[in-house]
């Protein structure tokens, strides 16, 4: 059975539904997911649903197969622009203990002479309040006369993608929305793009380390820079 978009307690989630759109409720709890491309489903009381406006998702791109490139052509896992000598790379996570709970966030940027590592606890939060601040947090990491470069930024969370580029209508975490927003606009260069998460990709599987990393510590660490040898990856 396919996916709709829903809010639940103040944040974006996928249920299980009907093809007409309708959540399947079984033993009086619907099946929910927190993002595209999550394996892990939760069972809810229905009280609180509120739909929202979006396709219906098949249970083949749920699970993966196409993420967020899916939903909308607006998302792409390949940069339109290949990257040369030049270019910055990112891979943002964010990681959350029980949705909300104690939540932090890890940012790798990949310039061509060093990498910078970023893992930041933030407190009690969301999962998707999580993915959001590690992309707000990456692109303020940027120097002024970076802003002109190439940058490509890589994300595994398809529903921040959706509402930052995708044209997806949020009900939750709007500021923040318009902050990364308004951060993007300093860029000329910048690609944001759709990495799958748990695909044994380096970048992202660090990424997703600093994060869970800060979250379990519930404690944020120096950024760490390290030095690039020429044609390192």
């Amino acid at each position: 059975m396919p996916w709709k978009q829903y809010e639940f307690k103040g944040q974006t989630v996928y249920v299980r539904v009907l093809p007409t759109g309708k959540p399947i409720v079984r033993h009086g709890r619907v099946e929910l997911r927190y993002k595209l491309g999550a394996r892990k489903s939760y069972r809810a009381s229905p009280d609180g649903l509120v739909e929202m406006e979006g396709e219906i998702i098949a249970d083949t791109e749920m699970s993966g197969s196409q993420g967020a490139a899916a939903a909308t052509a607006a998302l792409r896992e390949t940069p339109s622009t290949p990257p040369d000598d030049d270019t910055i790379i990112i891979y943002t996570d964010g990681a959350c203990s029980g949705n909300p709970g104690p939540a932090g966030i890890g940012v790798l940027v990949q310039r061509p002479d060093e990498m910078v590592e970023i893992s930041e606890f933030l407190g009690s939060g969301t999962n998707n309040i999580a993915e959001l601040t590690a992309i707000l947090k990456a692109l303020r990491t940027l120097r002024e006369d970076e802003n002109d470069r190439l940058i490509h930024l890589y994300t595994d969370s398809g529903w921040s993608l959706g509402v930052l580029i995708g044209g997806w209508k949020a009900k939750a975490n709007v500021e923040l929305i318009e902050e990364i927003r308004e951060e993007m606009k300093r860029f000329t260069r910048l690609e944001l793009l759709k990495v799958r998460g748990h695909a044994g990709h380096d970048g992202n599987e660090e990424a997703d380390r600093l994060a869970t990393q800060a979250t379990r510590r519930e404690a944020s660490s120096e950024p760490r820079v390290r030095k690039r040898r020429p044609g390192s990856e």
